[in-house]
């Protein structure tokens, strides 16, 4: 079946087999060439950058551990202060503690852990020689007795003995010092007295509510822990590794000669510039003269220098190593060129004689696998000519090689096919139709069901709540918006924020019965407050033809000092209600200062909601106040879930005052208040009340990476919009598996790591991530819905730095990162809307309109019918600029939909 393609002359070429076997070998050939040149000029230069490599891999597997070392007792105080301040523990509960601690000390490879509360009673565990737990208790009950305990494997003490204990704690430089600076701080590293060991204690002073201090946690780390690290780093058999203190001694060594020497029956720590070891002497000797003095190295450098009359070379690094609690170290490594030069040397001659085996093996290998390739491929390319001169029944058979017969077996079939196709075109057209049809009706059944499945997801509230006021945020910075617009985003911020707050009653009413909930105080402007509530309900006023007054006393402090969130919840509540009940009239709202005490600085103020509405049943007073009950037209308005009137009468009376009300039914009902408030000054409000935006990032800062890990992906865009534009570089992942993947890959600097995921939850890649060496240099803050606050506990100890719950404010997002990298930002201050005294800036009636022509009225009737709000804009550029207050009136009916309002007062207007 091939005669027609043989007959025919053969085009002349390169052949497929010096194709094959040429270039290969030149390729070959030009490799060896180039390997053994740059083998033989440039072995000096591998040695440079060997060395360089392996001093910076080994800082930062040195920086790595130490941080995470370094990081397990300030991981435990924080615990422990969590768990005092939280109530979990009780301070004064030795033997609770001490079981604490007990535990604490099976997980963290840590040596001391312990307390001391400010009346010199003292609790700690010590890790002894031999790996055993020993408890020690000073109580006040017994003055200068101390009481040590051993443990059972359950933790529960064993008494052993009562010693004399001379040692006055609040000498000691752990808790001394701590309650000195007033935040967590390290100690000084000290020597022990009895055998020749390093240790640093890290202190953390505990400060209650009313910032008495409770007392000092203190945890205490063997630094020979970080000298037996330093020898497990393989750099070569002469390096050495070593870190000092700014005023030159040693806290850790890969060496193992002593750092210590006894004087006068006392270890006495030594100095580099004495130790035994001639390269760490020499080496500080170098950075000494190098830099004036170590205290004056404050980055990172790579230097040379020699020893022994300059005949023996020395590669250096010196690095400045801190934390955020007050360590300031130097970590040295030396590495000696020796180490590396007869190695190399035999590394070249190496390569160099196998690059010359691997040519002459490689061309015989191209050689005979070219024409092994080529002879089947020349078989193929004749039944290809074959085909395409329409022998269509031409076949071919290939079995030498398994790719080439894979090949010839689907050339066959494809020929087969081929020859089908042309005898049953147009049935497997028909076929084939039909098929994408029965595909085309199962996608859409399939899209029908998903789109079921999201209509039944879009009940959950807090999830699209969450993207409500993120996006707020993120649209509230887009410089484009007009005033009217800005103004609108933020009555559509102030209302999620409320809604939020109506979702959380029932547990803030569980806060409530436990005793868990408390006042958080700041500084603010009362009457942008008060406006700010009026302005949140006065469209909703408006639509019902009710008044919506705010009256002020002329002697109202302006600024004072209380909790502005749960007064502003009290105040919604009260007035939604009156909006709620009101059909005919309106509602009064009336703020006046109630006297002064304490010399001007306390002040009591009086609030009352009065409204025009259906007011309450005298039978029904009694339970106003109670939870989950509404009064006969609450249960009509089929609205609310009856906690708000209780949850807003406990808020009060945490604030210093209680709610009572008068009420007549089918007249009204007026709701009183009194709460006590300092007064503030106006610096402290402004400072709170309007805060600079951050607009962009500082300049001369390195770029800050950070991932954003959220099963939704309306929660990542909201963080993705918001740090983008500001100069931060972001990537996203869906889940906790995909989170570790790239974090492997990319190293990001922050985390911002939802805990409740798919696949892989944020818990299990918080500890994956922590689990490797270099995990914690990144910083990871757990961003979570959970409003328990046993939840900040349990996210702390698998390793989160901090916490944050949805939904979040911007500027908590920019504190945090601030906070935690350091981070710089440039501002843009917020103009601060100015107060006025009556929220209301139009009427927005018939009469109002008849300042237009009957035409125009005419377009907008006919424009809102057909809600063309394109049509309503065009309307509105015509009317006159001192009449701006009724087109800003018909634009928010407009935004609200309200068109039927428009038409009603339109088609009026026109009949008048």
């Amino acid at each position: 079946m091939l005669k027609n393609s043989q007959q025919k002359p053969q085009k002349q070429g390169i052949s497929l087999r010096l194709l094959l076997v040429v270039p290969f070998i030149m390729q070959i050939v030009a490799a060896v060439s180039i390997t053994g040149y740059v083998s033989l000029r440039n072995g000096q230069q591998s040695i440079n950058d060997l060395t360089g490599q392996l001093r910076e891999t080994t800082t930062k597997q040195i920086s790595y551990y130490l941080q995470d070392y370094l990081s397990a007792p300030q991981q435990i105080n924080q615990i422990n202060k969590e768990m005092i301040l939280s109530g979990l523990l009780n301070s004064k509960d030795f033997e609770r503690m001490g079981r604490l601690f007990w535990r604490q000390m099976q997980v963290f490879n840590v040596g001391y852990i312990d307390f001391a509360n400010k009346d010199r009673e003292f609790l700690g565990v010590e890790r002894l020689d031999n790996g055993q737990l020993l408890l020690h208790e000073d109580r006040k009950s017994l003055p200068k007795k101390s009481v040590e305990f051993t443990f059972d494997d359950r933790g529960n003490r064993q008494y052993i003995r009562t010693i004399d204990n001379l040692n006055d704690v609040f000498q000691e430089g752990w808790y001394a010092d701590a309650v000195l600076a007033k935040k967590p701080v390290w100690t000084k590293v000290y020597q022990w007295d009895d055998k020749p060991v390093l240790s640093i204690s890290a202190s953390y002073p505990i400060y209650d509510k009313n910032n008495n201090l409770l007392g000092v946690i203190g945890v205490d780390l063997i630094l020979s822990q970080i000298s037996d690290f330093l020898r497990t780093i393989p750099i070569s058999r002469s390096s050495r590794t070593f870190v000092l203190e700014r005023n030159g001694l040693v806290v850790a060594s890969s060496s193992k000669v002593p750092f210590s020497k006894i004087v006068d029956g006392k270890q006495i720590r030594l100095s580099a510039l004495e130790s035994p070891d001639p390269l760490v002497k020499s080496s500080t000797e170098f950075l000494k003269n190098k830099f004036d003095g170590l205290e004056k190295i404050n980055e990172i450098h790579q230097l040379e220098f020699y020893i022994e009359n300059g005949s023996s070379h020395q590669f250096l690094q010196v690095t400045p190593w801190r934390d955020r609690y007050g360590l300031d170290w130097l970590v040295v490594i030396v590495v000696p060129e020796s180490d590396f030069m007869e190695q190399i040397n035999a590394n070249t001659r190496t390569t160099i004689l196998l690059c010359f085996v691997a040519l002459a093996i490689a061309i015989l290998v191209g050689m005979i696998t070219s024409r092994l390739i080529a002879k089947p491929i020349q078989r193929l390319s004749q039944a290809a000519a074959a085909i395409a001169d329409g022998e269509l029944e031409t076949r071919v058979n290939i079995q030498d090689i398994n790719e080439l017969a894979v090949l010839s077996t689907s050339f066959n079939q494809m020929a087969s096919e081929l020859q089908e196709s042309f005898e049953n075109l147009e049935t497997k057209v028909a076929d084939r139709t039909i098929e994408l049809q029965k595909a085309k009706e199962q996608a859409e059944v399939a899209n029908v069901a998903k789109s079921e499945f999201l209509a039944n997801m879009s009940h959950e509230l807090r999830t699209p709540l969450n993207a409500i006021l993120g996006f707020t945020q993120v649209m509230n910075r887009d410089r484009s918006l007009n005033k009217s617009q800005l103004e609108n985003l933020g009555i559509i911020g102030r209302s999620g924020e409320h809604l939020l707050a109506l979702i959380n009653d029932v547990l803030d009413m569980s806060k409530i019965e436990s005793g868990r909930i408390a006042l958080h105080k700041t500084d603010f402007d009362l009457r942008e407050s008060l406006y700010l509530v009026v302005e949140m309900f006065q469209m909703r006023a408006d639509t019902k033809d009710l008044y919506l007054k705010l009256e002020q006393s002329a002697d109202l402090p302006q600024f004072i000092r209380t909790d502005e969130k749960k007064l502003r919840q009290v105040l919604i509540n009260l007035i939604n209600n009156a909006l709620k009940f009101t059909k005919i009239g309106g509602i009064t709202i009336n703020v006046k200062l109630e006297n002064l005490e304490d010399n001007g600085s306390l002040a009591h103020i009086h609030f009352s909601v009065v409204d025009t509405g259906a007011g309450i049943a005298a039978d029904e007073a009694d339970k106003v106040f109670d939870p989950f009950m509404q009064t006969e037209s609450g249960r009509k308005s089929e609205q609310g879930t009856g906690l708000g009137l209780p949850i807003s009468r406990k808020f009060v009376q945490l604030m210093g005052g209680d709610i009572t009300f008068k009420s007549e039914v089918g007249v009204g009902t007026a709701f009183e208040f009194d709460i006590q408030v300092e007064l503030s000054e106006s610096a402290k409000t402004i400072a709170a009340s309007a805060p600079n935006r951050v607009i962009g990032l500082a300049p001369n800062q390195r770029t800050y990476r950070i991932l954003v890990v959220d099963d939704r992906w309306e929660n990542r865009q909201i963080l993705i919009k918001l740090l983008t534009p500001i100069g931060f570089e972001v990537k996203e992942a869906e889940n906790g598996q995909v989170a570790v993947t790239i974090w492997e890959q990319w190293q990001p600097d922050l985390i911002w790591m939802d805990m409740r995921m798919p696949i892989m939850n944020g818990y299990e890649a918080t500890i994956q991530i922590r689990a490797q060496l270099k995990g914690q240099a990144t910083t990871i803050i757990a961003l979570t819905a959970s409003t328990l606050e046993e939840e900040r506990a349990i996210v702390l100890s698998t390793g989160c730095d901090d916490f944050v719950r949805k939904p979040f404010l911007e500027d908590i997002i920019f504190e945090k990162m601030s906070e935690y990298l350091g981070v710089q930002y440039i501002y843009e201050a917020i103009a601060t809307r100015e107060p006025t005294t009556n929220p209301s800036l139009v009427k927005f009636t018939a009469e109002s309109l008849l300042v237009m022509p009957k035409q125009w009225l005419v377009q907008l009737e006919k424009s809102a019918s057909q809600l063309d709000n394109i049509a309503i804009a065009q309307l509105l550029t015509q009317v006159p600029q001192e009449h701006f207050l009724i087109t800003k009136e018909i634009e928010d009916h407009v935004n609200d939909f309200n068109f039927d309002r428009i038409i009603t007062l339109a088609q009026e207007a026109i009949s008048l």
